[in-house]
């Protein structure tokens, strides 16, 4: 008994046809939901950069002291005034002006984030793919670094007590990426030595 190993030409061809046909949809497959991606996060980095309310909460944690406009109507704050707006309060309470202003961009920041887990949490992204946001992730994960003492435990307390758990776990996914895939943000003094 003897096997024949003679393979035809035809069966040859047919092989090499249909391993190339399956390579090219495979490669068409990809580039479409590469392109998919980038339709989904162009709008939501779109919207992020032209939100008033988004932008004046990037104002907050980028900045010590400063300005930010809300409605037409421009805020004064310090560190001081953020700390004090992230208070968790047992009943909703009335509010200074400046507070007020600050915990509705606060809001708005932490539910866009949590919009952003969303979309991880249903597969339609990665998180390597929210690399735009790392820079502003990164001024959460390190806040107590960037902003000074109490505000690393009013953040959390802040997320936790109003909800914002798609906000945590972006954060707590950023926090997981090793070190040299995070946003390092070089602080300077006035002098301009590091911090």
């Amino acid at each position: 008994m003897t096997l024949n190993t003679e393979l035809s030409l035809e069966w040859i061809l047919s092989a090499i046809g249909f391993t190339l046909a399956f390579l090219i949809g495979l490669w068409q497959y990809i580039r479409a939901q590469q392109q998919e991606k980038v339709g989904l996060l162009l709008p939501l980095i779109g919207e992020f950069e032209s939100d008033e309310e988004l932008q004046a909460a990037c104002h907050l944690f980028d900045y010590d002291a400063g300005t930010f406009t809300l409605k037409g109507k421009e805020y004064q704050f310090r560190n001081d005034d953020l700390l004090k707006a992230m208070e968790v309060v047992e009943w909703d309470q009335e509010w200074p002006p400046l507070q007020e202003a600050m915990r509705e961009v606060l809001d708005r920041y932490f539910d866009f984030f949590g919009k952003l887990a969303s979309f991880l949490d249903i597969r339609l992204l990665r998180f390597e793919e929210l690399k735009y946001f790392y820079y502003y992730l990164e001024l959460l994960a390190g806040i107590e670094g960037y902003k000074g003492k109490g505000f690393e435990a009013a953040l959390t307390q802040y997320l936790e007590a109003y909800r914002f758990r798609g906000c945590r776990r972006c954060l707590d996914d950023y926090r997981r990426l090793p070190r040299s895939e995070r946003e390092e943000l070089q602080l300077t003094g006035g002098d301009g030595s590091r911090l």
